[in-house]
């Protein structure tokens, strides 16, 4: 049984809150944390939606991360490596032996928001105990359990390969809805989340949300109906 958490950290010890404060029109994002035999780690950090002057200016003033160079660019989306200054923090090999691979992780002037697999409860709690010990206010958000036959497996760094996941005629962007609406509360009693709300977090207009749950959960209802030979057709 695998876990899927949504949560939020704040803290003044957070590596990159001063970038994203210097860009705040941008969107900042963790693509890797590289270890090294001896030092601090290296991260991989995507920024979209800033000039590089204007990004590499906030990296320059920025007190969390130093060592910061340009990977690659492409038009507005730039990827830097940089390093996270001042010492490891504390009970780094709780972090380095856990067993979770984080899948989204969004900077933000005032902490991060992540979203994490991990194997068991056992490992959420040790990843939640690690980010107060290194007084880092950790607010869950929400926490799914995933049945480990038909969990998808997230990839490195939370690539995940949902064809397989998806029912016959369903879309990429229609499982996506579906999957999002669902760790966001919308099918919750009561709702927690809405229409808008999953519309937002996907970038679309909530009109296109709210087709494609429509057709997600079709194919769903044809998928059972095409399982349960019991269930009779409707007659017009």
């Amino acid at each position: 049984m695998g876990l899927i958490a949504e949560f939020r950290l704040t803290g003044d010890a957070l590596p990159l809150v001063d970038v994203a404060a210097g860009v705040p029109a941008a969107t900042v994002e963790f693509e890797a944390v590289q270890g090294q035999p001896s030092g601090p780690p290296e991260f991989l950090v995507r920024t979209v939606g800033a000039d590089r002057e204007a990004v590499e200016a906030a990296f320059a003033e920025a007190d969390s991360v130093t060592d910061h160079s340009l990977v690659v660019a492409d038009g507005d989306t730039r990827r830097y490596q940089c390093r996270p200054t001042g010492g490891p923090p504390e009970g780094l090999e709780t972090l380095a032996n856990n067993k979770s691979i984080p899948d989204r992780v969004t900077v933000e002037p005032d902490g991060w928001t992540e979203r994490r697999w991990f194997a068991d409860r056992e490992e959420f709690d040790a990843f939640r105990e690690f980010c107060r010990a290194n007084d880092h206010t950790f607010r869950l958000d929400r926490l799914v359990a995933v049945d480990g036959e038909e969990a998808e497996e997230p990839g490195p760094f939370g690539a995940v390969d949902g064809d397989s996941a998806r029912p016959p005629g369903m879309t990429e962007p229609q499982r996506e809805a579906l999957v999002t609406a669902h760790e966001m509360g919308y099918f919750d009693v009561p709702r927690t989340a809405s229409t808008a709300d999953v519309a937002d977090e996907l970038g679309v207009a909530p009109a296109s949300c709210s087709e494609r749950l429509r057709r997600a959960q079709g194919h769903l209802v044809a998928q059972f109906r095409r399982a349960d030979t019991n269930i009779k057709p409707r007659m017009d």
